[in-house]
């Protein structure tokens, strides 16, 4: 490949390059001599005479993205809701991944022209520039961003029912799949984690604080139950299961920060609301 800037054919170059992005972000199999020649073809369109197509192939990329994304946002709304989380897992899983490998295509993209308009971590960390900001997203960062405003903003409620009806199955001894709630939750989480200062914000807002909620009406109608059942000191052990099986849980479908949080929930409802019982009874 000549390194030497040259002019380029900007719609015959994209289409070329379109072709090989649908076969990634689908997971489809590109050839390898065709993989080498797309990062040739991102380098002569960003080194091109007499002006880069720099902003013509980001533009072209988003908009590729987001037609495809709201393809995939049609099919899975249109299957049913009992099929829901797996359709959103799976596709979820491939474009995730295509994302990644797009991001390494796009790299000198990336590294000449987007992160030349990127504030740097200590800009974000010390607040010399607001944390939204209308700055390019690197490719991969775009991606997910995408997926976030296209994907999980139209159907994060119900996706966020389906999931806590899921988990509620498993707290009663129902068989379920954790590979794929573990999935649609993680998915809140990775699409914001570029985000410096907030990469938990729509993790928190969207799912754990309904599943904390919700937990935490779960044991207190628990403790009003075994207390009506059991002596003191067998309410205790019951108290003891119960956080080892939420802990467990816990480590199954959520998020590492959610951990703490969910063991404090449980205390919460089933030792602190009953201490004067506690103190009365033990």
């Amino acid at each position: 490949m000549s390194l030497k800037p040259r002019r380029v054919d900007f719609d015959g170059t994209w289409k070329l390059l379109k072709e090989t992005l649908e076969g990634v972000i689908t997971c489809g199999s590109v050839q390898r001599v065709t993989w080498n020649d797309r990062f040739s073809d991102v380098y002569r369109l960003c080194t091109a005479l007499p002006e880069p197509h720099g902003d013509n192939l980001y533009q072209s990329t988003k908009e590729f993205l987001e037609s495809h994304v709201r393809n995939l946002l049609s099919t899975i709304t249109s299957t049913g809701e009992e099929h829901m989380l797996e359709l959103y897992h799976r596709h979820w899983e491939c474009y995730n991944t295509g994302a990644g490998y797009l991001n390494q295509l796009y790299g000198y993209l990336n590294n000449t022209y987007i992160k030349k308009q990127k504030y740097s971590d200590a800009d974000v960390n010390y607040g010399v520039f607001p944390v939204d900001t209308d700055c390019l997203l690197e490719i991969g960062e775009l991606a997910k961003d995408i997926w976030k405003n296209l994907m999980i903003d139209p159907i994060k409620n119900r996706l966020v029912i389906l999931i806590l009806q899921e988990i509620a199955k498993d707290r009663i001894g129902y068989d379920v799949n954790q590979t794929v709630i573990h999935s649609v939750v993680t998915s809140f989480v990775d699409v914001s984690e570029y985000k410096k200062k907030t990469p938990l914000e729509l993790y928190q807002e969207i799912f754990e604080t309904q599943f904390l909620k919700e937990t935490g009406d779960f044991y207190r109608h628990e403790a009003a139950r075994l207390k009506a059942e059991c002596t003191c000191s067998d309410y205790l052990e019951k108290v003891i299961q119960r956080l080892d099986n939420e802990n467990f849980r816990s480590r199954k479908f959520l998020h590492s920060t959610s951990y703490a949080k969910v063991t404090q929930e449980v205390q919460a409802r089933m030792v602190a609301d009953l201490i004067d019982f506690l103190h009365g009874e033990c």
